[in-house]
């Protein structure tokens, strides 16, 4: 039944390797000029509510390995609940940062127009495609997560089955992945995706901002 109670739901990724555990980085010092000034001020104001983002998706994963053990006690109907209504602050949250993110980014992009070295523009360039990767990835998981809570909303917990784990006997046949909410979603493997593209966006755009923002020492007599 609770695989019946979210089969509306589609996402679509590609898993790739973990990414390191080292935080992306922000650009903060950076020479006054119209290019530059772009780059530090919309990158950041990309990347940052997408840091966020990660953090909100971390406590996701809770409540999701949460909603796939929560048959193991006696009181599953409270875990259902207080899973249900985190998940629903949780989406809200990344919900609503989602238009602000797609506005930086589509003006990082502008400002690779910005300058006359075909290089720097290239940077800028790639660097908003990795980004908008990483967004679009965050976009679905915001989407699917908003059906998710649709669902549990419209769905009585005391329908579940605790013997069977929350499915009815049909279900219990399935593949077993398609009972792991986590699975279910592709969760990890859109966050893989989500990492891998805020990293290289970092890498691209922090070597951009050293290269044609960052003011060169002079050199020693």
């Amino acid at each position: 039944m609770l695989f019946k109670l979210v089969a509306a739901i589609v996402a679509v990724s590609i898993p790739t390797p973990s990414p390191a555990p080292a935080q992306p980085k922000t650009i903060i010092t950076v020479i006054s000029s119209p290019y530059c000034n772009s780059l530090a001020s919309h990158f950041n104001g990309a990347l940052v509510p997408m840091l966020a983002n990660d953090r909100t998706l971390d406590k996701t994963s809770v409540q999701l390995d949460d909603m796939n053990a929560m048959f193991e006690g006696p009181n599953y109907v409270q875990q259902f609940l207080h899973i249900r209504d985190a998940i629903g602050r949780q989406e809200t949250q990344l919900n609503e940062s989602l238009a602000g993110i797609q506005r930086e980014i589509n003006l990082l992009r502008e400002g690779a127009k910005l300058s006359t070295d075909d290089q720097a523009s290239a940077q800028i360039h790639q660097a908003a495609q990795d980004l908008q990767a990483a967004y679009d990835k965050q976009r679905q998981l915001a989407i699917d997560l908003q059906n998710l809570y649709i669902s549990l909303l419209q769905y009585n917990p005391n329908r579940l089955h605790p013997t069977l784990g929350g499915f009815d006997p049909a279900d219990m046949a399935a593949p077993e992945a398609s009972r792991d909410i986590k699975s279910y979603l592709r969760f990890n493997g859109q966050r893989d995706v989500i990492a891998t593209n805020e990293d290289k966006a970092s890498d691209i755009a922090v070597d951009a901002a050293e290269a044609y923002c960052i003011p060169k020492e002079s050199p020693k007599p």
